[in-house]
């Protein structure tokens, strides 16, 4: 009777481990799966991809002139509002 209380121990003591063990890894891929994202909304800055394309689109569209004309003509139509404070 005796070893038959030992082995059930044993039997449950080892699943309890095994679901700790589970548990912790899905703890750890939660904060990494956390982690990647927060690194991509910083990576990205969290602006609209549209604002980035529109963005991209307009400073293709600037002249490769040197002209004081074409220069201010650039300068008037680029788009200052998401610079940092410090930029400004």
């Amino acid at each position: 009777m005796e070893e038959n209380k030992s082995s059930i121990g044993s039997i449950v003591g080892t699943i309890v481990i095994i679901a700790l063990i589970i548990l912790g890894g899905l703890y750890f891929w939660g904060k990494r799966i956390e982690e990647s994202k927060t690194a991509q909304n910083l990576v990205g800055g969290g602006s609209e991809p549209t604002a980035d394309i529109s963005e991209a689109a307009t400073i293709k569209s600037m002249s490769s002139s040197d002209d004081l004309g074409s220069i201010e003509a650039d300068l008037s139509s680029t788009n200052t509002t998401n610079l940092s404070p410090e930029a400004e």
